[in-house]
Formats: structure tokens, sequence, C-alpha cells
């Protein structure tokens, strides 16, 4: 039970900011302007006429690649503004904890260290699974009820955009602690998803080297790190009902994570208050 009260307690005091707010209120919005905003005219599987804001056009288009497009262009935006956000308005959750007095008040109640740390981590990833959960299915809903096309893709999209965000909060948990700064951690693990999509071209990167050494550090430094700009590749693919040529950034990303997470929660438990 104080287990679930610290992921409760890390629950509300992440949903009273703003950040997360903003987020509720722009995704309500979103949702209303598709339930709105948005008519379709079908005849036999294909979308004869489409009205958006009362601008109409009536080219034959397939009704699938309507939904999937508007459906992607969602997945997209979450994956990168949304975890941008999602991370800006964690970054203080562990420093906070760390304080003198809050941490203090943690330590004294008869929980281990590690139940405290889990319980601050998996109440930052609550309150992001529920606002970007809250956007998904809201417009999965709304475009399937319209349009009869239910992309369960979409759903599983939203899934690994929590996930990866999980992946992330772990190092920007593991930064916490270490250096107390949430600024900090917030502008390495920014860097990190900066870093990515380079690493990924890193092929490209080796004619300028200079030194084979440097670029078995850039391959160490692909492998070792998570790869969210091929988590991005795969979600938009899911979305969009598109194969998956491979699994393997998911995995290696998934053992990053746990593996930093469990770093963190090494270091936390030897640390001094």
């Amino acid at each position: 039970m104080k287990f679930l009260s610290i992921v409760q307690l890390t629950f509300r005091e992440s949903l009273a900011k703003k950040t997360f707010i903003a987020f509720l209120i722009i995704s309500t919005i979103i949702n209303l302007l598709f339930l709105l905003a948005l008519n379709l005219d079908i005849v036999d599987g294909m979308q004869s006429s489409i009205s958006i804001f009362g601008e109409q056009t009536d080219q034959i288009i397939n009704l699938q690649e309507i939904i999937y497009g508007v459906e992607g262009f969602v997945a997209v935006m979450l994956f990168t503004v949304g975890i941008f956000m999602a991370l800006f308005a964690t970054s203080g959750l562990i420093p906070t904890l760390l304080q003198p007095g809050f941490i203090d008040l943690f330590i004294s109640k008869p929980v281990s260290r590690f139940e405290i740390l889990s319980g601050r981590y998996l109440g930052a990833v609550a309150i992001v699974a529920l606002n970007i959960f809250y956007l998904v299915i809201g417009t999965w809903l709304i475009m399937s009820l319209k349009t009869g096309i239910w992309n369960f893709g979409f759903l599983l999209g939203g899934a690994l955009i929590v996930l990866t965000f999980a992946i992330l909060f772990a190092l920007m948990t593991l930064l916490g602690i270490v250096s107390k700064s949430g600024p900090l951690s917030l502008m390495i693990t920014y860097l990190i998803l900066f870093f990515s999509p380079l690493l990924k071209q890193r092929d490209s990167i080796y004619a300028l080297l200079s030194s084979k050494i440097y670029g078995q550090i850039i391959d160490g430094l692909y492998y070792f790190l998570p790869k969210t700009s091929e988590l991005g590749s795969i979600t938009q693919r899911l979305t969009r009902g598109l194969e998956i040529n491979t699994w393997t950034p998911l995995w290696t990303s998934l053992a990053f994570g746990i593996f930093i997470f469990l770093l963190s929660a090494y270091i936390f438990q030897r640390k001094n208050f």
C-alpha cells in the first residue's frame, strides 16, 4: 500500500503541473475538432466527399488512406511534441524527491528505497500514459465510429510512444539522482534525442572521421543508447498498417531502459541522505 501511495502522490503532483493540464486541454480541442468538423460521405468503402471546417471536395479518395493518414499525423505529433512536453514536465520529479525534508519523509516510512524510486517512476509514466491515451483513444474512437475502420495499429503506436517515454525517463531518473538537477538531466536527454537520427546515419559519418576508433565509439553509442529515431519509424509504420522490418531497435532500447533504471535504483539505495 505504501508503494501505491507513492505512485498516487507522484501522479497527483504531476497532474497539477500546467504542462499536463495544457496537454489535456489541447487533446480535448483536437478530439472535438475531429468530432464536429469532419464529415465523410462513404460509398462502397470509398470516400466520395469530405467536408472539413465547411470546405468540401468531391474527389474520390480511398477512405482507409484518409484514416491512416490522420492517425499517422497524430502519432507523429505525439512522438515528437508529446514526448518533448512530457520530459519537460517530469524533469523535476526526481530532483524534487531528493530535496532535504522531502526525501526524509519517505525514507522514514516502512518502505524500501527501491519502492520509493519505483513509485516515483511509475507515477510519472502513469500521468504521461493518461495524457497520451486520452488523445489516442479519443481520436481512434471518433475516426472509427465515423468511418467503420478500426485501426488497432494506432493504439499499438500509442503504447509504443508511452514505452519510449518510459525508456527516456529511466535515463532522466539516473541523471536526476546523480546531478540532482532537473534542467541538466533534461538537456542531456534532449541531446540524446537530437543525436539519435544522426547515429542512425552513422555510415555517412565514417568518411569524415580521421581514425577508426572514432567510428567504433559511434558504433558503441548507437548500439547502447535508445534508438528513438527507429522507434519513431516503427510507431508510424504501426499506425499506417505497414510491415515492421525489424523489432531489434525496440528490444535493445527496452534493454537500455531496464539497465539504466536498475542502475538508478542501485545508486539511490547506496546514497546518503
